[in-house]
């Protein structure tokens, strides 16, 4: 399960980059991903210190090798997905679709790793 492991680097590096700007410079993060909505510095901070704690999981995960979880973290992301998609069609906000879009670019990714290892597998 190596390839699969790999793949967990990139919700790793998202979650704890973008968790640690939240904390430092909200805004920019909101402004960024094209919200169009401005919301409290505080509300932005929150959200920092629950991507930090979320990116700190996934890199236990990785370190420990908890094979286990590797396929939980497409359905927790999914899950997250359908999340963005129904709060774009709630709010009309763009920042739910870069969202998704983030995302989904980390769930192909760990999918890749997923076939990529079952090839090796066989």
């Amino acid at each position: 399960m190596r390839n699969t492991r790999l793949s967990l680097l990139y919700p790793i590096v998202v979650l704890l980059v973008s968790g640690s700007l939240l904390l430092i410079r909200p805004g920019l993060v909101f402004s960024t991903l094209q919200s169009n909505v401005t919301y409290p510095p505080e509300l932005g901070n929150l959200l920092g210190v629950m991507f930090l704690g979320l990116g700190s999981l996934v890199a236990l995960v990785f370190r420990y090798k908890f094979e286990e979880l590797y396929t939980w973290t497409i359905a927790i992301r999914l899950f997250f997905s359908l999340c963005a998609i129904t709060l774009y069609f709630i709010y009309n906000n763009p920042f739910f679709m870069a969202l998704l879009f983030i995302i989904l670019i980390g769930i192909l990714i760990t999918i890749l790793g997923l076939v990529k290892d079952q090839r090796l597998k066989n």
